[in-house]
């Protein structure tokens, strides 16, 4: 059989969209049994079409229910599982199912990081949707920086914001002030903030990708980027 024919052939045989979402969610109910012991249900409520619900079944004094929006990146990341992307399906069910254990079994998602070897591929690692069910569980922080007193600089009350998000935390080199977001596998770089330039910061993809925690934190970068460097 020509080549041409087979990948056609294949084409064909492929999952619809919906298909390939359905597939995600049952991983996901999988993976959450598996690894966490918490029987979740995921579904698509058809009043509410552009989020993913995730409820689950067991008892529990948090809400029974969570909402993530799905955005374009998430759509992005199923039409790659539709197409069948080696790998995929079990990476990103796993790292959306870490985060729901974090919000209902804290617990046991902690021991669950602390027993997981290191992927050997970083991609789709902290995909779309993830921090969303995390969001749930942290405290707002004011897109404001303090001002600086006589005990306390606007890098000390910008530093204690962004603490405020958890695995978040500044770290300080030579030239720039970096945002980091702190794992028990790696520390990945969120944004850096020049120390020479006012209003002069970039915010790294990974942060891009953390849903409406972005809209919570990239305020407060903005805001500390903006102030003068005599005062930090």
């Amino acid at each position: 059989m020509k080549k041409k024919q087979l990948a056609k052939l294949k084409k064909q045989f492929r999952p619809s969209f919906e298909g390939a979402r359905k597939q995600l969610f049952d991983k996901m109910i999988e993976k959450a049994a598996a690894l966490y012991q918490l029987h979740i249900r995921v579904f698509i409520d058809p009043k509410q079409p552009n989020d993913m619900m995730i409820e689950l079944l067991d008892p529990t004094d948090r809400d029974q229910q969570i909402k993530v929006p799905l955005d374009d990146n998430f759509k992005t990341v199923v039409k790659r599982i539709q197409n069948e992307e080696e790998g995929l399906l079990d990476r990103f069910s796993e790292n959306l199912v870490e985060e729901i254990a974090s919000y209902w079994s804290p617990d046991a998602a902690r021991q669950q990081a602390s027993t997981t070897p290191e992927p050997k591929k970083a991609e789709a690692k902290k995909e779309v949707a993830k921090k969303e069910v995390a969001k749930k569980t942290e405290p707002k922080a004011e897109p404001k920086v303090e001002t600086a007193t006589a005990n306390d600089s606007a890098l000390t009350a910008f530093s204690e914001q962004i603490s405020a998000f958890p695995k978040f935390a500044v770290n300080e080199t030579k030239d720039q002030i970096e945002v980091v977001e702190q794992t028990a596998k790696e520390t990945r770089l969120l944004a850096t903030i020049s120390k020479t330039e006012e209003n002069s910061f970039t915010i790294e993809t990974a942060l891009e990708r953390k849903y409406k925690l972005k809209l919570d934190v990239i305020p407060v970068i903005e805001a500390f980027a903006k102030t003068p460097l005599s005062e930090r």
